[in-house]
């Protein structure tokens, strides 16, 4: 059974996750590089630069083993998801910019990310005999459930864009719940993750995707940037998709103990992400609440 998610199932739902993102796109929409270079650069930069680097400061700083630590990168080199374009949708973000960042680190995942972990691997201390993965196989297989179906899907909205747009929630819903229902058979199958779940992984996951939040937020700021740009760019550094982590450990490793980061990191990042999302909810009250109060001391 356990085979059955891992090597059919959780390849055929990233691909309808990527379906679903494709769905969402135009060729139009990459015109956002040209018309807001800024936003869509500095994010493309924190995205493949800084969010690794955080990794591995965190890598250096907490007491992780080994293979949670790989687990710990190889979610920093994993693309936004749809996930991150509804919590920037949520929190009022610039939600084309969050769509067309999550297209673009997707579309260069199927490089990005075997380069950057074979290159962890290989300054790790873990014996680089005991993770398999082929450079051009990686590079291949990557390719085939995330880049393959965001173009097909950005094909389709050209063709027929009315039904594109009219099937692509049913699609995210979809794909959204089995998902969930993947990652909870894995737990199932890892009951020892409850455990772990107050650990130094789940301290570093936290530390990870909050500061990754806080960094693409504030440094947006300094850049200038709008405040619908602000809250986009700290989600998107901060919300990653756990499910290519999830198929790069179990599906193309084969590396069930490599997973169990990228598990927790899909429960866990909910909390970064919903606390800054109330965050700004609360901070765009304060405005309000100050012309009520200035209204009502005026009558």
């Amino acid at each position: 059974m356990q085979q059955l998610v891992t090597q059919t199932l959780l390849p055929l739902i990233l691909a309808l996750v990527m379906l679903g993102i494709g769905l969402g796109l135009t060729f139009r929409d990459f015109k956002q590089v040209i018309q807001a270079p800024k936003a869509t650069m500095l994010g493309l930069s924190l995205q493949l630069l800084l969010l690794p680097a955080l990794a591995l400061l965190l890598i250096l700083l907490l007491p992780l083993n080994p293979v949670a630590a790989a687990g710990l990168f190889l979610v920093a080199l994993c693309p936004g998801g749809a996930t991150s374009n509804l919590f920037s949708l949520i929190a009022r973000g610039d939600v084309a910019l969050s769509v067309t960042l999550t297209g673009i680190t997707s579309l260069l995942t199927p490089l990005t990310l075997p380069l950057l972990f074979l290159g962890y691997l290989h300054f790790n201390p873990i014996r680089v005999d005991s993770f398999l993965l082929p450079l051009g196989a990686t590079i291949q297989q990557l390719a085939m459930i995330t880049l393959v179906p965001v173009l097909l899907g950005m094909l389709v909205r050209q063709g027929f864009p009315d039904w594109a747009l009219s099937i692509q929630p049913a699609i995210r819903r979809f794909s959204a719940l089995i998902m969930i229902l993947i990652v909870i058979s894995l737990m199932a199958t890892h009951l020892h993750l409850a455990r772990d779940l107050f650990s130094f992984q789940a301290l570093a996951i936290l530390l990870l995707s909050s500061s990754a939040i806080l960094s693409g937020y504030f440094l947006a700021a300094k850049a200038g940037l709008k405040d619908q740009q602000k809250r986009t760019l700290g989600l998107e550094v901060g919300v990653q998709n756990a499910g290519t982590a999830l198929l790069v450990a179990l599906t193309l490793l084969q590396e069930p103990a490599l997973a169990l980061v990228p598990l927790m990191y899909g429960i866990l990042m909910n909390l970064p992400a919903f606390s800054f999302v109330y965050w700004l909810y609360k901070k765009d009250q304060l405005p309000e609440k100050a012309a009520l109060a200035r209204h009502s001391s005026s009558l």
